[in-house]
């Protein structure tokens, strides 16, 4: 894994809280540039069925996200604690 995901991944370790959760953001922004300059340019769009989440999420969204919406910071570290 990429040492910009090892950073998120550390960052989502984290319980939720205003300083945690600007964290998270700010390493997601990074890890998704770096893919991005790597060439992975798809637009993919996350989406939950969780209630009190937005249904769908497109990906440039989601550090706003993860920093303004304690619910979606946990469900991110869901998604993150599991291994690819």
């Amino acid at each position: 894994m990429s040492r910009e995901y090892e950073e998120l991944k550390k960052a989502l370790s984290q319980p939720a809280n205003p300083e945690s959760m600007q964290q998270a953001s700010r390493a997601f922004a990074n890890y998704r540039q770096v893919e991005l300059s790597k060439g992975h340019n798809s637009t993919p769009t996350l989406v939950t069925l969780s209630k009190g989440l937005p249904a769908a999420v497109p990906v440039d969204q989601i550090p706003q996200e993860i920093a303004t919406n304690p619910e979606f910071y946990n469900l991110m570290r869901k998604i993150v604690a599991k291994e690819r």
